[in-house]
């Protein structure tokens, strides 16, 4: 009886821990979506501060995206945001920045769009994605193309969503 009580604990404790480590890798959404977490990822707060990055970056009267969670690492931020009252399309019209000039453009406007721009200072990604019509906006900026180029190309940011 005891090697059964000290078995079920231990297996209750490891449940717990693994569970609690898969947390930790992943940033739930919505409906059974999260957002895979890189090593050196953290969750921060949402703070005014991260609001207003996030927004300097698109005219928030003009679309609905509020600021969901924002990740940071050393040298880069991602921000994502749930849109609403908009579509695919409206989100590929958003205008960015006049610093920020548009290097790649791709999507299909039903699924997702991926836009990278860059300046001398910055690179910044745009991916926003359908899932069974629920729409997830997420915007990277980073000071690193190889950071940039690596982590936020299209594929490498489409695979970070578990479904």
């Amino acid at each position: 009886m005891k090697d059964v009580i000290l078995y079920l604990s231990i297996s209750l404790i490891l449940v717990c821990c693994s569970s609690k480590q898969d947390q930790d890798q992943n940033l739930f959404l919505f409906n059974d979506i999260s957002f895979k977490l890189i090593d050196g990822e953290k969750v921060v707060n949402t703070d005014s501060k991260h609001k207003e990055i996030f927004h300097s970056y698109h005219d928030a009267k003009s679309t609905q995206i509020p600021l969901f969670k924002c990740l940071e690492s050393d040298n880069y931020s991602i921000f994502i945001g749930v849109p609403f009252n908009t579509s695919l399309i409206e989100l590929s019209n958003i205008s960015m920045p006049p610093h920020l000039k548009l290097t790649l453009f791709e999507g299909d406007s039903i699924n997702y769009v991926y836009k990278a721009y860059n300046s001398e200072k910055e690179l910044v990604t745009i991916y926003a994605k359908n899932f069974m019509d629920n729409l997830v906006y997420v915007l990277t900026v980073s000071n690193s193309a190889e950071l940039s180029d690596s982590l936020f190309n299209a594929k490498a940011l489409s695979n970070r969503f578990n479904k």
